[in-house]
Order: C-alpha cells, then sequence, then structure tokens
C-alpha cells in the first residue's frame, strides 16, 4: 500500500531546567536523517522575545516565525539538513533581547536503526470501534521516535492480510488525527498513525516499512491482530449459585447495533467448564458444577468455584484476552433481603401495585442467582395485601396494597428441589422479616383553585388541605411565576397569569404525592348564585357573588373564580332605606367567590346592582331582593272562641309580600287540624292589602283545634328560595254556657248627652228618636 511520508523525530529526554522564569518547550530534539524530504520541529518559549541562532546550521538550522519588527519571536522552526549518515549535534541559542537571558536546546540528528507498530490491543471485534495503530522509530539507542509530516513522498505503507481487515480514513470515523495526517489524508496519502476495523473473523498481519532509500535496510514493523466476532456471556459477572441450582448461560451476539441471540450448541462456539476448585471439606476430585452442552446450564455440584468459558471452535483462542468468560461460585446462603419496585421506600399506598423481590446472600454480602427449583416461602397479611402474582421460586411477588396500617411480610429459604421432585431441605435455612407501612393516598382539596388576576403580588392565599400519607409533605410549585406555596401548604398568587401545579410530595417516600391545579385568569363575568331574596325586617340576607374567568381547560371555556374577596367592588340600591349594606363580605365557599350581607330595615324591595371596573374591563351583576314584616294574628290574638254554626273573621297582618316580579306566585293557604269540623275561607276587605290577610272560620262541630295561616311566594328564576311565614290561632267552638245581651251604637257621637251611656249598669238606654239594635253575646 503507496503512502508519502516527510518525517520529524522527537525524542523526549529530561535534562536540567534553565535558570529563569521563562524556558524551552524540548530541552533536546532528536531528528531523523532523511536526504529526500526535510525534518522539522517548532521550538517554543513560554514568554519574552528571542533572537534565534544554530553553532552548526550545516546540521540543524533554526528560523524565526511569527517575527516581530524588534527581530525576535517566541516561537522558531527546527530543521534538520544533515547529510551525513552519523550521529551530529548542532546548540541551538534563543537570547531574550531584553534580559539577555540565553536558553539552550541540543538538535541531534541521527539515523533510524528500527520501527515498531503499537496499538493498545491485538485484537478487534467485527463492527467494533476502529484501533488506531502507530508507528514508532528508534535509533541505535533504541531512542523512540515520534513522527509529524510535513511534506509527502510516495511509499507502500502498511499493507494487511487475508481480507480480514480494512484500514480507514480519519475522516470516515469520530475520531480527531492531529493536523499533519488531515493533511495528507487530503491529498490521499497516509501516516504513521491509521486506524483499521475488521471485515471477518479470523487472524491478519500488517507490515509496515519505510520506503526513504537511506533506509531500505531497515526492517519491516509487523503486528498480527486477531479478528472476532463481538458476542459475550450473559450473565457476563461472576455468578453465585448455591449447591443443587443451575443457570442457563446464553450467548449474545452484536451485529449492527442490534443484540441477538445464539442458538447453542453452534458450529462456531462451544461452552467449556475449567479450573474446578473444590471449597474446604469438599471432594477435590468432584467438580465444582457440571455442564448441560444441549442446554448451555451449569448445575452446582458442591462448594467451590469454576470458570465458564465460551470458545471458538475453528480459531486458536489460547492467550486471547478478551476471550468470553466468567467465574461461577458455589456458596451457602447467609441471609435474605426485600426489595420493592418503584422506589426503595417501605411506605406504601392503598391502592398501588407493588413488585416485591426476596435476594438471597451469601456470608459475604454476595448475591446469589437463584434458580427455578429454589423454594422460598414468602407471607402477606391478607388483610393488608391482595396476591396479584408470584414467581415458581417464591423469589417474586406482585402484591396490592389494601388497608392502611402497620404490618409485617417475612420470608424464609428453606429447601431446593432436584429435577425428580424430591426436596432437599437446607442444613442452614435463612430467615428475615420486613416492617411495611401503609398508607392512604394523598388527596390535596378543593383540586382546583381560581383566582382572578391583581396587579398586586400576593393578593390571595389558601391553605390547601392534605389528607392521607405519612402526614410529613414536601410542598412544590411547578410554576412558580403564577403561584408559590410554602412548607406549610400555604399558596400565594404571583404576578403572571396562567396554570400552576401543587405538589405535595411524602417525605417518607416521594413517589406518593398529590396534586391541585391553580389558575390564575382574567376575569370576563359576574353574577349573583341562586339564594334567598326574602327577609324578614331585622334580618340579614346572604347574597353570594360568583365571578368567572376564561379557561380553556373547562367546559364552556370558563370557571368560578375561588375567591375574589380582594376586588374593589361598587355597589348601588335602586331604592333606599329598604335594606342596608353591611361591611362585613361573604367568605368564599364551594358556590361562590365572596358576596353581600344586605340586612332588612323595612318592608318593601330594592334593586342592588354590583359593578366591578379594572382598566377597560367592566363587570356588572343586579339581583332584586324583598323585605317584609313578621306574620302575626292580630284579631284574635291568640284564641277565638265561637258557637256551633256561627263564624269569626280574623286578621293576620305581615309576612311576604306578592314577588314584585312574578306577583302570581305569591299565596296564602289555610289549615285547620280538623278540616271536617271547620269552614275556613278568605275574605276581602273593602280596603284590599297584601299586608292584612282576613280569613273566615265557621264552626261545623264543636270542639278545638290549632288553625294555621301560611304566606308566601312559589319558587320561581328570580326567588328561587323564597320565604314563607306561618301563624296559628288556637279556634274554639261550644256550646254558650249563658246570653249577654249588648248594644251596638252605630252613632256614639250622638248619644253622647246620654247620661246613662256612662253608666256601667244592667239598663239600656234608648233613644227616643231610633230603633235600638242590640247585640247578642254568648258565653
Amino acid at each position: 500500500m503507496a503512502a508519502s511520508k516527510l518525517l520529524v523525530l522527537l525524542l523526549l529526554i529530561s535534562g536540567l531546567g534553565v535558570e529563569g522564569s521563562s524556558k524551552l518547550n524540548i530541552p533536546k530534539v532528536l531528528l531523523p536523517l532523511a536526504r529526500s524530504t526535510k525534518i522539522n520541529f517548532t521550538l517554543e518559549t513560554t514568554e519574552g522575545c528571542y533572537r534565534w541562532s544554530s553553532t552548526r546550521p550545516e546540521v540543524a538550522s533554526i528560523q524565526a516565525v511569527d517575527e516581530e519588527s524588534r527581530g525576535c519571536s517566541r516561537k522558531a522552526v527546527l530543521q534538520a539538513l544533515s547529510t551525513q549518515p552519523s550521529r551530529l549535534t548542532s546548540i541551538i541559542l534563543a537570547e531574550d533581547i531584553v534580559t539577555g537571558q540565553v536558553l539552550r536546546c541540543d538538535a541531534i540528528v541521527d539515523i533510524i536503526s528500527d520501527i515498531l507498530i503499537v496499538s493498545t490491543t491485538r485484537e478487534l471485534h467485527l463492527e467494533d470501534s476502529p484501533l488506531e495503530l502507530k508507528i514508532h522509530a528508534l535509533d541505535s539507542e533504541g531512542l523512540v521516535f515520534d513522527w509529524t509530516i510535513v511534506k509527502d513522498v510516495d511509499v507502500n505503507g502498511i499493507s494487511d492480510s487475508y481480507n480480514s481487515l480494512r484500514v480507514l480514513k480519519f475522516s470516515e470515523s469520530t475520531y480527531t488525527p492531529p493536523a499533519y495526517i488531515s493533511e495528507m489524508e487530503r491529498v490521499g496519502k497516509e501516516g504513521d498513525i491509521i486506524l483499521v476495523s475488521g471485515l471477518k473473523t479470523g487472524h491478519a498481519r500488517l507490515k509496515a516499512k519505510i520506503q526513504e532509500p537511506l533506509y531500505k535496510d531497515v526492517a519491516a514493523a509487523e503486528v498480527r491482530l486477531l479478528i472476532l466476532e463481538n458476542v459475550m456471556l450473559s450473565p457476563a459477572h461472576d455468578v453465585y449459585l448455591l449447591a443443587g441450582t443451575s443457570i442457563r448461560y446464553r450467548v449474545l451476539k452484536i451485529r449492527q447495533g442490534t443484540i441477538t441471540e445464539l442458538s447453542m450448541p453452534c458450529d462456531q462456539y462451544e461452552l467449556h467448564l475449567e479450573n474446578s476448585v473444590a471449597g474446604p471439606n469438599e471432594n477435590p476430585d468432584v467438580p465444582v458444577a457440571s455442564l448441560d452442552q444441549s442446554t448451555s446450564t451449569v448445575t452446582a455440584v458442591q462448594l467451590g468455584h469454576i470458570n465458564v468459558v465460551l470458545d471458538h471452535k475453528s480459531l486458536r483462542m489460547q492467550g486471547v484476552s478478551r476471550l468470553p468468560n466468567s467465574t461461577l461460585f458455589v456458596v451457602e446462603p447467609g441471609y435474605l433481603a426485600f426489595k420493592i419496585h418503584p422506589g426503595e421506600s417501605w411506605v406504601l399506598e392503598t391502592g398501588r401495585l407493588y413488585d416485591i423481590t426476596i435476594e438471597v446472600f451469601d456470608k459475604s454480602g454476595r448475591k446469589i442467582y437463584l434458580s427455578d427449583n429454589v423454594r422460598i416461602d414468602t407471607g402477606f397479611p391478607s388483610e393488608y395485601f391482595e396476591l396479584q402474582e408470584s414467581s415458581q421460586n417464591g423469589s417474586y411477588h406482585r402484591v396490592k396494597a389494601l388497608k392502611a396500617g402497620l404490618t409485617l411480610i417475612d420470608a424464609s429459604l428453606s429447601a431446593v428441589v432436584d429435577d425428580s421432585g424430591k426436596i432437599h431441605t437446607l442444613s442452614s435455612p435463612v430467615h428475615n422479616e420486613q416492617d411495611v407501612e401503609i398508607y392512604n393516598p394523598i388527596v390535596l382539596s378543593p383540586s382546583i383553585l381560581t383566582f382572578p388576576w391583581q396587579p398586586k403580588i400576593g393578593a390571595y392565599q389558601y391553605k390547601i388541605k392534605a389528607t392521607g400519607g405519612s402526614g410529613n409533605f414536601s410542598w412544590s410549585s411547578s410554576n412558580t411565576a403564577v403561584a408559590t406555596v410554602t412548607v406549610k401548604g400555604v399558596m400565594t398568587t404571583n404576578s403572571d397569569i396562567g396554570v400552576s401545579v401543587v405538589y405535595a410530595h411524602d417525605l417518607r417516600n416521594p413517589l406518593h404525592f398529590g396534586q391541585m391545579k391553580v389558575f390564575v385568569v382574567e376575569p370576563v363575568a359576574m353574577d349573583f348564585a341562586p339564594c334567598p331574596v326574602e327577609a324578614r325586617v331585622g334580618l340579614v340576607l346572604d347574597l353570594p357573588l360568583r365571578i368567572f374567568g376564561q379557561m380553556e381547560e373547562v367546559e364552556n371555556n370558563r370557571a368560578m373564580l375561588s375567591d375574589c374577596s380582594q376586588f374593589d367592588l361598587q355597589f348601588e340600591e335602586e331604592n333606599r332605606g329598604v335594606f342596608q349594606l353591611l361591611d362585613e363580605r361573604l367568605a368564599p365557599g364551594p358556590d361562590h367567590c365572596s358576596g353581600v350581607k344586605a340586612k332588612a330595615l323595612a318592608s318593601g324591595y330594592t334593586v342592588l346592582t354590583v359593578s366591578y371596573t379594572h382598566g377597560n374591563l367592566h363587570l356588572s351583576a343586579k339581583i332584586t331582593i324583598a323585605a317584609y314584616l313578621p306574620l302575626k294574628a292580630v284579631d284574635p290574638v291568640s284564641v277565638a272562641v265561637v258557637t256551633l254554626g256561627s263564624s269569626k273573621d280574623m286578621l293576620f297582618e305581615g309576612g311576604p309580600r306578592p314577588w314584585v316580579l312574578e306577583p302570581s306566585k305569591f299565596f296564602c293557604n289555610l289549615k285547620a287540624e280538623d278540616e271536617a269540623s271547620v269552614s275556613l275561607s278568605l275574605t276581602s276587605p273593602s280596603s284590599h292589602s297584601f299586608n292584612q290577610h282576613w280569613v273566615r272560620a265557621t264552626c261545623r262541630v264543636l270542639g278545638e283545634q290549632v288553625l294555621e295561616v301560611m304566606v308566601g311566594n312559589e319558587a320561581s328564576v328570580t326567588n328561587p328560595f323564597p320565604a314563607v311565614e306561618l301563624a296559628v290561632v288556637k279556634f274554639v267552638c261550644a256550646p254558650p254556657s249563658r246570653l249577654t245581651l249588648v248594644p251596638v251604637y252605630t252613632n256614639p257621637q250622638l248619644d253622647l248627652t246620654c247620661p246613662l251611656l256612662q253608666q256601667n249598669k244592667q239598663v239600656v238606654p234608648v233613644s227616643n228618636y231610633r230603633n235600638p239594635h242590640p247585640g247578642i253575646g254568648c258565653i
């Protein structure tokens, strides 16, 4: 294979340091003699500006680089010029033009006596990363040369054999070569560093020889490489087994970035057991383990250790360092340990599924592989766990946590079952227990909070309630520009509009958490929530207010704000004097974000308007409210007495008035305890007033009972929770015990001159000019 090279050969030789603060990058340089090429090397000082000179310029010359106007520089190029096939030396001097300090470097020019190829390994795997090979040159004393290419010469460089290798350019790989290698590759040449990759399995030899005529007698360098398939054992790590248990080894092949399993046995590879070492008190004539080639299964026989090796049938693999192999140890169990997934905490949550694994370790803490014929007995309290799935050997279980509380799970490794099904009890069984805490899921309430954006940062705060879990929580917010949360779960709105998710993670198990959402939005609508709008004089109406914000995450794209108590609201009453608006606002609730308290002062109604203005935003809501006097019996106040067949006109005053927006919903209902014994009817007095209610009661059957009068309005859209007032009187129907005659003066003013009217006697005065109208009363 052809290549062109000009070489700079360097020898880094330790020497005496130079006094002063500045020094050269190398005290001695070893350059190869080359007649058809020019070899150079760059000298450099750490500081200062120097003039450069050579004591023997015919052996090695020096030329300043980046020379300043003062005729000095910090760098200079050293070039080998000697043509004699002998070791010659020139001293390079560098003088600081300011301090006069002189630095020295010995430039040695010598011939190359030998070359060799250096690499980190002698093995290549198919489709593995390329292997880098370097050529080192030595003088007669065996000193190493490092080569730097400065000019191209056609040579036959490195050749492969049997087409097992491919020489790569650095430009075809991800490797970064020295600059001179890149320059040589650019013009189609090869340098002293190359990359090789394997094409097929087998052996290959690489040779390299200097084509400089001066060095035609220098022997070629040679390296022998072995190209292998990229295969590995699984498991590749050391394995620990109990006596009587087994493990199946797999052979995996990496091809085109994909791992596939080879079917064993196969034509290329086979497994072997080597170097069996029996443990103390064991039989050294018996192998530690046995191998079933048909299934690639290794069974532990007795305590000790043995090597499991994968051989290539067609290649000589002796001494190959990367031969797939594993060591198998046969040990006794030491203790059990419990492992849980997800997480590593034994603080669990009801309703969740968990994978619980029982692991066995030897007395040195090394994990033992558990085959299917191991028997581990595990106990899960049925009150706390529902067993979903278990492995054959009892080392794995999937469970569901059912109930909150403290409980215990236990496990015991006691036996191994052989191929015939016979149970072999372990001489030293192991047992362990695990404490478990189970809690209910963490729930944050409310699940959603919605607040209006306010120019004031921290306008709204809310204490979020967390239930479930261990009670120790770590609080966090996904968007602190929208809302923050303290370590005690107090949420505070911030400066931005948007959404923030508040999390409460259980400190005992961070995988368990509850969450809720906080929205900060622009308000878009306002109204009053359905509520009572009628109040008896002296009582207070709670008028809940709802303000809505624009939210795409919910139905209808709007949601009620959780708190609007900080709004600067304006109030206006249509009829003043009916209600008094109190300073106290309604606290936010599940169906409202704030509200107004109005105290009824006088009978009547009014329209209350609430409005909010901020910039170009204007919201308003109206509600009609009414006040009424209490319903009471006026005549009689408490008891009405009549005889059989007679009637009594009773007067009731007060109660709710007909609803101003829907008067037809008004009613006045009459009720008797015994409706068959009394006849009730409403009468309309000449001066009609909805504040007075006349009721005529006619006795049909002797007896006494309670009569009820109920006044109110039926429910409607504007009065969804109407007020109803009730008044009662006692109605007595009895036979008279005596008869009294009482005069009824129809015009008392005309009879004031009659002196008998002023006397309380059994005499009834009668006018000479009018006919008497006596009234009869029964007692």
